[in-house]
């Protein structure tokens, strides 16, 4: 028997929460997330696509071959997604359990 799969397609920027720590996040071309900051720790991986991420001191492009980017809590950023990119955003020290 063959499985069935639920499609995820979306033309604009989506956010699933697989647990109470990690995010699955769609962002089509062109999204841009105007400069944030977080109170947590947070990493980024890309899981298809490209997404820029620009800080004060560098910017820093992410392709599914990087490795991930992790933003100290309180380091401003803004995101552009370069490409139809699906990301995977993570949230480290917020005591949650695993």
């Amino acid at each position: 028997m063959a499985e069935r799969f639920q499609d995820l397609r979306s033309d604009r920027r989506r956010v699933y929460r697989l647990a109470p720590d990690l995010l699955l996040v769609f962002k089509p071309r062109g999204h841009r997330e105007d400069e944030h900051s977080h109170a947590h720790r947070q990493r980024l991986r890309v899981l298809r696509g490209a997404l820029l991420v620009r800080t004060a001191r560098t910017t820093v492009k992410l392709e599914t071959a990087s490795k991930p980017l992790t933003l100290a809590p309180g380091r401003r950023h803004a995101t552009e997604a370069l490409a139809d990119t699906w990301l995977v955003a993570e949230t480290l020290d917020s005591g949650v359990s695993r």
